[in-house]
Parts: structure tokens; C-alpha cells; sequence
């Protein structure tokens, strides 16, 4: 019976490493951006970023300040001074100068840009040989290696409980 429930503990614990690891190997994550608010003015100025992310100002001035669109399409309110914060998610493409409704002379543009199209290959058309890895696999990005580390830890966790096993049956 004892051996029964070991096995169990050892077999949720891989698999629940291998289910993670395949969650977060996968998952794309936001390239969220920051804003400083310091001196009456925004830095950096400009932020590129994809539609879905999110900019965050962060005012460090004792007075507050805004970011308001230009077209008035967004706006984050009084962000108070020594720390506060305010984020945006854009959800459309496009440039949005904007400015602190307080202190008009600070300016700023958000960039927004589309996610890239995918179209599928025509009848017949052959997609070409690339040298990058499948989606969640490429070993260079953050998802690839904490999906190894998520897989080494639940090993590692599988094994101790081996060991401890064994050293109370001897």
C-alpha cells in the first residue's frame, strides 16, 4: 500500500511538471511598458507597444499629473505625486500623442501596433524551411527555460520523496 501511494505522489508530481511546463511554454506574455513622471516630463517619451499590452505611468513628482490622449480616446485621471501609479491597455492600433491635462507643456506618444497577420499558405505552396523553434520550445526565450525549470524542480521533488521512502523502509 505504501508503494502505491509513492508511485501516485511521484506520478502527480511529473505530470503536474509536464502539464506547467506546457502552460507556460506556451504562453506569449504582454510586452507591458513603463512611463517615469519625474522633472514635469515623461521618460522616455515615446513607448512603442502591441495591441493587448498595457503602459504604466509612474509619477514621482510631489504633484500630480495626468497622460490624456490628444483625442481625448483614453485617459488615466490624477495620478498623485511620490509614486503613483496609472496603466492603460490598448486595444486598437495606432499613434496617440498625448499630454498631462495639468501641465499641458508635457507631451508624450504611445505607439501601438497590430499583431502581426498570419495567412495561411495556398493549395499546393510549401512553407519555407526556417531555423527557429517550434512555438514554447525555443530555449532562448523566458516561457522555454521556466518550462525546464518547472520540469527539473518536479523531478527533483519526485526523487526527494524516493529518498525519503527509502530511508524510512530501511
Amino acid at each position: 500500500m505504501a508503494h502505491r501511494q509513492l508511485r501516485t505522489r511521484i506520478i502527480r508530481a511529473l505530470g503536474g511538471g509536464v502539464v506547467t511546463a506546457a502552460l507556460v511554454g506556451g504562453t506569449a506574455l504582454a510586452a507591458d511598458q513603463s512611463v517615469a513622471i519625474s522633472g514635469f516630463s515623461y521618460s522616455p517619451a515615446s513607448v512603442t507597444v502591441s495591441v493587448g499590452d498595457t503602459v504604466t505611468w509612474t509619477n514621482s513628482d510631489a504633484q500630480a499629473h495626468t497622460a490624456t490622449a490628444d483625442d481625448a480616446s483614453w485617459d488615466t485621471g490624477n495620478i498623485a505625486g511620490s509614486d503613483g501609479t496609472d496603466a492603460v491597455t490598448f486595444a486598437t492600433a495606432g499613434t496617440f500623442p498625448y499630454h498631462c491635462a495639468i501641465h499641458p507643456q508635457m507631451t508624450g506618444t504611445v505607439t501601438v501596433q497590430a499583431a502581426a497577420a498570419t495567412t495561411a499558405p495556398g493549395p499546393g505552396a510549401t512553407t519555407p524551411p526556417t531555423d527557429a523553434s517550434p512555438a514554447g520550445t525555443d530555449r532562448g526565450s523566458l516561457g522555454g527555460w521556466l518550462a525546464v525549470l518547472v520540469i527539473v524542480v518536479a523531478w527533483a521533488v519526485a526523487i526527494a520523496a524516493v529518498l525519503r521512502r527509502l530511508a524510512t523502509v530501511r
